[in-house]
């Protein structure tokens, strides 16, 4: 099993080169976005984003952020509101597929109000999101309660990850 963390800090570390094409910042790819930032003035870091928030009152959900690694892998961390229960996991699966064995993603971290889990994709994982459409999120808010659970698009997944993905 891979270590999370390592990677992390290997994306903090490594120098980021320029996107092998010229994506926008908040270019839209299906219900993902892409956030670039200047690492300095010839480097630029993106990382695509999609946020789910409840329309009455704006509270997040889940917002989900992929890291495109190399060799056509991907970071994929799942940042939900401060309070989650840790031992209940954070967990997905492609939402057509009931029988799909559950992804476990790895608790990170809780700082500010957000608390984060990561799961390292394989190039494999990276084609199966994307083939999947949408996958069922979840992860559990208090001990004894049922778990929050959200559908999260996956369809231009791939796409998105390829367009900002470094040479």
């Amino acid at each position: 099993m891979r270590k999370i963390l390592p990677v992390i800090a290997m994306l903090i570390g490594l120098p980021v080169a320029a996107p092998a094409q010229e994506v926008a910042n908040n270019a839209q790819f299906g219900d993902w976005i892409v956030a670039c930032e200047a690492v300095s003035t010839q480097r630029t870091s993106c990382r695509i984003v999609q946020s789910q928030s409840i329309a009455e009152t704006g509270a997040l959900v889940a917002k989900f952020v992929a890291y495109p690694l190399a060799e056509g892998e991907a970071l994929l961390v799942a940042q939900v509101p401060m309070g989650v229960y840790l031992p209940g996991g954070a967990v997905f699966r492609p939402a057509d597929d009931e029988t799909a064995e559950q992804q476990s993603m790895i608790w990170q971290r809780c700082a500010g109000a957000i608390c984060e889990a990561a799961l390292q994709l394989t190039a494999d994982n990276v084609e199966n999101l994307a083939a999947a459409e949408s996958i069922i999120f979840g992860y559990q808010a208090n001990p004894g309660q049922d778990p929050i659970v959200t559908r999260v698009s996956t369809s231009a997944f791939a796409d998105a990850l390829n367009a900002i993905r470094q040479e």
